[in-house]
């Protein structure tokens, strides 16, 4: 399938999903698009894989609106054409259209508030090395899978997702009493905030070091300066004019996915 489309757009798989992205500049652009989308479905037809063209979406990443590009398969006679959508789900993360990824924090946000009430009802007195076990298994785990995609700079996304283990951590009979910085101390817990961190330093320490397949990954621009002291792994800041870009980890421009 890669090779039917490799000469117009870019392609990435996991399992049984697809995505073809482009950079779009023009309407050239679009059209090329269009025909990744064409020969990706020509291909499913010739080997009797065929699409379920209803859950083709079209997701647009970007900062202003602008005409909006007829996407279609052509079948014979018959035209399909495909759905725009402002924000789709893929792999257990809601991308938008603008990257403020608000839907996935306030769905991952509700799912470890129920994950929380859960607990706080059938469990009324409970013991530390309880509730880590159940706090780090039902509900810190929702609020940092993918963590390193949809990190927030916002001051009340990042106020919101900390609320859940400011809440959590009352549960323990010992630290009821304790401000939430010494409830974090007592229970050996960091902040959610500095756990994304350390995710993200992860991240790019696995880029740098290549354990990490390069074609997927953001290129990290090295700085190789020997004015000033330093080692082979220093980066190289870039000034970027929007925060879409100044506080993500990977950013692409446009998404078209397909799924079988």
């Amino acid at each position: 399938m890669p090779e039917v489309c490799s000469n117009l757009s870019k392609i990435f798989f996991f399992a049984d999903d697809a995505k073809v992205y482009k950079c779009i500049s023009n309407m050239s652009d679009c059209g090329k698009l269009n025909d990744s989308g064409q020969c990706i479905f020509d291909w499913s037809e010739k080997w009797c894989m065929k699409l379920n063209v209803d859950k083709c979406k079209i997701l647009s990443i970007k900062g202003k609106d602008e005409n909006k590009f007829n996407y279609t398969f052509s079948k014979d006679n018959n035209s399909f054409t495909l759905e725009h959508v402002d924000h789709i789900k893929d792999l257990g993360v809601i991308i938008d259209r603008d990257l403020s990824f608000d839907l996935h924090i306030s769905e991952e946000v509700n799912k470890a508030f129920q994950m929380f009430g859960i607990i706080n009802r059938n469990l009324a007195d409970i013991d530390e090395n309880t509730f880590l076990l159940l706090y780090k298994a039902m509900v810190r785990s929702h609020l940092e899978f993918a963590g390193s995609v949809w990190n927030p700079n916002k001051i009340s996304q990042i106020r919101s997702l900390e609320k859940i283990q400011k809440r959590a951590t009352k549960l323990v009979r010992s630290c009821k009493k304790l401000s939430y910085e010494e409830r974090l101390i007592h229970l050996n817990l960091p902040t959610l905030k500095f756990r994304r961190l350390r995710g993200d330093m992860i991240e790019v320490f696995k880029i740098l070091n290549g354990y990490c397949d390069e074609s997927a990954m953001p290129n990290l621009h090295r700085n190789f300066d020997t004015r000033t002291r330093g080692h082979s792994l220093k980066l190289m800041h870039v000034r970027l004019r929007l925060d879409q870009r100044n506080f993500f980890l990977l950013t692409c421009c446009w998404l078209l996915e397909f799924s079988s």
